[in-house]
């Protein structure tokens, strides 16, 4: 019976190329190399050293990581959020991420965000006018090919802007 284990360098390079290591695969390593020696996974193999397990469970953190920063309005990712994918798509890929990864395109997202001087929904100002929401909102339509995203810190100042100016027509509106 043959076995066609990968060497530790084979899964490394692997996942440096951009496989997805899963679960199913540090199943299958495992399996093969416990059939191989009779009594369970080799020290020092690929599934004794747990690099594909490591890798698999790296690749998945970078995974929940991505969709809890998805989650976000565009307008709120931060360069802390850049920062945090990055990372994780480092460890989970064994090396680091350059132009066309996921975290190039996450930290390209938070650059504008910076440059745009957008800010939290909890950072807006009490009184906001109409014509600086106005201008929010021609600011992040600009970054955002014309468009403003559903939910986007513009939004968020504009239904500020709203709320104030309501309150302001009822406080004096009988007058």
């Amino acid at each position: 019976m043959s076995f066609d284990i990968p060497t530790v360098a084979e899964i490394q390079l692997a996942a440096e190329s951009g496989q997805r290591i899963t679960p199913d695969d540090v199943s299958a390593i495992s399996q093969a190399e416990s059939a191989l020696t009779g009594h369970g996974p080799a020290r020092g193999g690929p599934a004794g050293e747990a690099t594909a397990q490591s890798l698999s469970m790296r690749q998945m953190k970078f995974e929940d990581k991505v969709n809890e920063v998805a989650r976000k309005p565009s307008t709120e990712i931060s360069l802390a959020d850049a920062d945090e994918v990055q990372a994780t798509e480092g460890r989970a890929f064994n090396q680091p991420p350059g132009v066309g990864y996921v975290s190039a395109q996450v930290r390209s997202i938070a650059e504008n965000n910076e440059a745009l001087g957008l800010i939290s929904a909890a950072n807006v100002p009490g009184f906001v006018t109409k014509d600086e929401a106005r201008n929010a909102q021609h600011a992040e339509a600009l970054a955002y090919g014309g468009q403003n995203p559903r939910g986007g810190r513009a939004a968020q100042i504009q239904s500020a802007a709203d709320r104030i100016d309501n309150a302001r027509r009822g406080s004096f509106g009988s007058l």
